[in-house]
C-alpha cells in the first residue's frame, strides 16, 4: 500500500553513471493532467463569454457627415443660365434685324425690277418715244419705228401689177419720180411727196403742167419694231424721221417755188452730219432708210447750187424709195 502511494523515482545515468545529485522529478498522472486541462479550457471559455451592453441612442435624425474643412463649391449653373439668357437676347434681336433687312433688300431690289420692266414696256408702247432700247447700246435690241405721216401725189391706181408697171413705165419716160406700192388690193403710183396734205395740193399745178393727172392725199405707217445689231442701229432709228421731215419740207417748197433756199438746206445740215457720221448701220432696213435719206439731201443740195431740175426729181424719187422702204415693201 506504501509503496503504491509512494511516487516513482527515475534514474537518470549520463555515460553508465549516474548524476552527482539526487533531483527529484515529479512524474504527472497524464489522466488527471487532461482533466485538469479540461477543466481550465472551461474556465477559460467561461471568461471569454460577457455579455455585450450598447449604449441608448437617441432617436434623433443622424446629421449628414460632413468633412470640416470641406469648402463647398460655387453654384455656377443659375449664373451660367443667367449668362446664357442674357447672351441670347441679343442673338434673337439680331437674327430678327438680320431677317428685316434682308427681305427689306430682296423686296427693294424685286421692286427695282418691276419698275425698270414696266418702264421699257411703257417705253416700247409709246410711238413718241422713237425708240425703245431692250438691251445695252452696241448689243442686238429691238428698236421702234415711230409712225409716219407724209402728203403725197397719186398718179393712179390700178387692179393689176401689169397695170401699174405700165403706168410707171410712162412717168420715167418723162423723167418724173414714180413709185409703187400695193395697198388694199390695189396698186397704187405715186409720184411726188410732201410734208403735209396742204403742201401736196399745191404740188398738183406742177404735175398738172407735165400733163400728168395727179391727186394730193395723206398717207400714213404705223410704227413698227425692227431688230438693230449696233449702237449706231439705235442712234439712226431716233433721227431719222425727223431729218426725213425736213427734207419732204424743203423738196415740196423747191417744187413749188422753184428755187429752193440755202437756209432751208443749213438747218438741215446738223442732222445730215449726223446720220452721216454712223458708218456702222447694220440692219438691211435701217441701212435702205439711210441710202435714200442722204441721197435725197445731196440731190437737193446740188439743185440748190445749180438749179438743175433733173436733181430735184432725184431727190423726189429716193424721197418715195424711202417711203416704200418704211411701209415694209
Amino acid at each position: 500500500m506504501d509503496k503504491a502511494n509512494k511516487p516513482a523515482k527515475v534514474i537518470v545515468k549520463i555515460n553508465g553513471k549516474a548524476g552527482g545529485g539526487n533531483r527529484e522529478v515529479e512524474v504527472c498522472d497524464w489522466k488527471n493532467a487532461e482533466h485538469e486541462a479540461a477543466a481550465a479550457a472551461d474556465g477559460k471559455k467561461e471568461d471569454e463569454s460577457f455579455d455585450w451592453v450598447l449604449p441608448e441612442l437617441d432617436a434623433e435624425e443622424v446629421k449628414e457627415f460632413q468633412i470640416i474643412n470641406y469648402t463647398p463649391e460655387p453654384k455656377k449653373k443659375k449664373v451660367l443660365k443667367k449668362l446664357k439668357s442674357s447672351k441670347s437676347v441679343p442673338a434673337i434681336f439680331f437674327s430678327v434685324a438680320a431677317a428685316v433687312v434682308v427681305g427689306a433688300v430682296l423686296g427693294l431690289i424685286i421692286l427695282k425690277i418691276t419698275q425698270y420692266q414696266e418702264g421699257q414696256t411703257a417705253k416700247s408702247a409709246s410711238p413718241a418715244a422713237g425708240i425703245s432700247l431692250q438691251s445695252g447700246a452696241g448689243k442686238a435690241a429691238q428698236a421702234q419705228l415711230p409712225k409716219l405721216s407724209v402728203g403725197i401725189i397719186q398718179a393712179g391706181v390700178f387692179s393689176s401689177k401689169e397695170a401699174a408697171d405700165a403706168a410707171q413705165k410712162d412717168l420715167a419716160a418723162k423723167d418724173l419720180p414714180a413709185m409703187q406700192l400695193s395697198m388694199n388690193g390695189s396698186r397704187f403710183i405715186f409720184m411726188g411727196t410732201a410734208g403735209s396734205i396742204e403742201l401736196a395740193k399745191k404740188m398738183e399745178n406742177y404735175f398738172s403742167a407735165e400733163n400728168v393727172e395727179a391727186y394730193a392725199k395723206e398717207i400714213s405707217f404705223a410704227s413698227k419694231k425692227i431688230q438693230t445689231v449696233t449702237s449706231h442701229d439705235q442712234n439712226f432709228v431716233k433721227q431719222t424721221e425727223p431729218f426725213f421731215q425736213k427734207l419732204l419740207h424743203a423738196a415740196a417748197g423747191a417744187m413749188q417755188n422753184g428755187e429752193l433756199p440755202s437756209k432751208d438746206l443749213e438747218g438741215m445740215k446738223p442732222l445730215f452730219q449726223k446720220i452721216s457720221a454712223l458708218d456702222n448701220v447694220k440692219q438691211p432696213t435701217l441701212q435702205k432708210l439711210k441710202k435714200y435719206e442722204t441721197a435725197g439731201y445731196e440731190s437737193l443740195l446740188s439743185y440748190q447750187k445749180n438749179g438743175n431740175k433733173q436733181d430735184l426729181m432725184e431727190a423726189q424719187q429716193n424721197l418715195l424709195d424711202y417711203i416704200k422702204v418704211y411701209s415694209g415693201q
